[in-house]
């Protein structure tokens, strides 16, 4: 049975490994009968390693004796990663790397990776990318392949910021293959989820997206990506276009597209239409100011001004290029 090695120095977080431990050793069943992987801890010495939470573990082995033949690599952050104990762990990952092995890196282990120059190659995350670039200095070279998720894998290497010890698992067992795709997908979606919303009656319906219809794709993409921060891959000549903010979507078609599509024709409101409106929701009652001033500044048509109403609410229109209503609003002071 081959082994999973965790490094841990002192001063580690605990919760990173948690996830990947326990679905290491068990399933929905409970302990596993026939494990494909056996957890070993591996630290400095064969004294008690304390966590941040202040657990103590017993190592394994050392990084002097840790075996050769193992499946996994796996570096837990903490903050023993900013002492000198850190060092010694460079062969052992160097080494793995080598051969091939999974090797994984989370929160501020990511950060030592990048230290090492040992993330240059391949797509990765942590921490931020400013830390990556505080920790690794000139040694770090590949900003281009930093990756703002939870957790990302490339190749053999996963790498985590510190709140995605169960994205850095999902991962994991995917290259571990240690369990089915499917276990390994109901396994992350139990965890992410919960048991409640798993397992509640779920409406009939799921409220998906706002789609407006443009008669200029191009003008109105850029708007809204300017002003409100909408994200697109749209590659500036498909008809449809998806953009996301956040868990929201908005996508776009153009109207004579979408009457061809259909074999239908339609009526259009002319200039400001007063049938819908897309609302977004502000921390303040400056901010509603200062992004009624921005939108304006950006090709708005500002509607209505900031105005602090009877029931507490201080809130603006604009239009976008196509006319539809935007408001902009508040209820905090």
């Amino acid at each position: 049975m081959k082994e999973i090695l965790y490094l841990l120095l002192d001063n580690y977080a605990e919760h990173e490994m948690a996830f990947l431990a326990e679905s290491v050793n068990a399933d929905e069943q409970g302990l596993r009968k026939e494990p494909k992987y056996t957890n070993k801890i591996v630290a400095p010495t064969m004294e008690p390693v304390r966590s941040i939470g202040g657990m103590r573990v017993l190592p394994d082995y050392t990084f002097a004796t840790m075996p050769n033949d193992y499946a996994a690599l796996v570096l837990i952050g903490g903050y023993g990663w900013l002492t000198a104990d850190a060092d010694q762990i460079l062969p052992c990952v160097k080494d793995a790397l080598a051969q091939g092995k999974v090797v994984g890196a989370i929160c501020n282990a990511a950060s030592w990776m990048a230290k090492q120059g040992l993330l240059n190659n391949v797509k990765h995350t942590g921490n931020g990318l400013e830390q990556l670039k505080l920790w690794g200095g000139e040694s770090y070279t590949n900003a281009a392949g930093y990756v703002n998720e939870q957790a990302i894998s490339d190749g053999n290497i996963v790498t985590a910021n510190g709140s995605g010890q169960l994205e850095f698992t999902y991962e994991l067992l995917k290259l571990l293959e240690n369990d089915t795709p499917e276990t390994t997908e109901r396994y992350y979606l139990f965890n992410k989820l919960g048991f409640v919303k798993l397992f509640s009656p779920q409406p009939r319906f799921a409220f998906n997206t706002i789609g407006i219809f443009t008669t200029d794709n191009t003008k109105t993409v850029a708007f809204y990506r300017d002003v409100f921060g909408f994200q697109t891959d749209w590659n500036g000549t498909d008809p449809n276009v998806d953009m996301h903010l956040g868990e929201s979507r908005l996508i776009m078609f153009p109207r004579s597209a979408f009457e061809q599509m259909t074999s239908q024709q339609y009526a259009y409101p002319q200039g400001v239409s007063g049938m819908v409106e897309i609302s977004f929701d502000v921390p303040t009652f400056a901010d509603v100011d200062k992004e009624y001033a921005h939108a304006v500044s950006k090709g708005a048509k500002g509607i209505f001004p900031p105005t602090t109403e009877p029931w507490g609410q201080r809130t603006c229109y604009v239009a976008d290029p196509e006319g539809n209503l935007i408001e902009i609003s508040s209820f905090t002071e």
